[in-house]
């Protein structure tokens, strides 16, 4: 689990969290008043009488008690609002289990998928971005000391690209989106994944159609049974591309890597846990607590 990620996630939440507590925090309170209220109103004289006098002599003989009960109860209230960071769902008939997740994807244990170009660029600064996941995948790999490079024309011999181009800033073929390159960093296992097209003048580009295509071809890539993993970390992708549609959300893309999934693990799964890892800063778009239902609703209807 990444607890900077989820931490910043909480913190970002906290007019949201502190108002919600606050408010249960006052019911509460109304409630216990309205209970003792009720409790003098209704008992005998005698006893309410003793009551009366019982409450002031609490409140000022144990006054540390009191504060302490009060710090319990905002204490609770923050522990019932805290907001959930964590969705999960296991099909019983697959034993397949989908996790979406406010987490670092770098941080994950298992096979961590790094969106690239459909050329494989790894040159950073100048045509990768050092605040991207692929820059930051690339800077992982220049302090471990890995030929990325290197590996990824080792894997790309048994791939055929779909066209060149000699405009390109950086290298010139270009590959089917979905197709994947495996990487090795140390013992971690990790595998870039043509996920846009690469303009001339450095921008890319992928349309809904391509981003519901590049999916399909990236399960079908990971299933390959000889080096198939039990879990598999994909990020969000596709956040910042101006050729997908403002009203393309974060959870529309969540709801399509999920029905495309299933859809391909109909002819053969690539894992057995897929964890969607949502940056902190698209997580407030996802409603974790109706997620569960809404991964066993994609899972059971993936019409894509």
């Amino acid at each position: 689990m990444n607890y900077s990620g989820k931490k910043k996630y909480v913190l970002g939440q906290w007019k949201k969290l502190l108002g919600a507590s606050m408010g249960d925090f006052l019911q509460w309170a109304v409630l216990t008043i309205t209970v003792v209220g009720s409790l003098i109103a209704f008992l005998p004289s005698e006893s309410a009488a003793w009551l009366k006098a019982a409450i002031p002599y609490f409140i000022s003989s144990y006054t540390f008690l009191f504060i302490l009960l009060i710090l319990l109860l905002m204490g609770l209230a923050l522990l019932v609002n805290w907001p959930h960071t964590r969705a999960a769902y296991k099909d019983k008939q697959t034993e397949i289990q989908v996790v979406v997740e406010c987490c670092d994807i770098l941080q994950q244990e298992g096979m961590k998928v790094i969106h690239t170009v459909d050329t494989f660029d790894m040159e950073l600064d100048r045509i990768i971005s050092p605040r991207s996941l692929h820059g930051a995948f690339l800077q992982l790999c220049n302090r471990n000391h890995v030929d990325v490079d290197g590996q990824i024309d080792a894997a790309l011999e048994r791939k055929k690209p779909v066209g060149v181009n000699e405009e390109l800033p950086g290298r010139k073929q270009q590959y089917p989106l979905g197709t994947i390159c495996r990487v090795n960093v140390g013992d971690e296992p990790f595998c870039c994944v043509a996920f846009t097209r690469l303009q001339p003048d450095g921008a890319i580009q992928i349309s809904v159609d391509e981003y519901i295509d590049c999916l399909k071809n990236m399960w079908r890539n990971l299933a390959d049974p000889r080096n198939r993993s039990d879990v598999v970390n994909v990020a969000v992708m596709g956040n910042k591309f101006t050729d997908l549609p403002s009203e393309f959300s974060t959870e529309q893309k969540i709801d399509f890597m999920i029905q495309t999934f299933f859809a391909v693990a109909r002819e053969r799964a690539c894992c057995r846990t897929l964890r969607i890892c949502v940056h902190p800063d698209n997580a407030p778009d996802i409603d974790f607590d109706k997620y569960p239902v809404i991964i066993e609703h994609l899972a059971k209807r993936p019409v894509i």
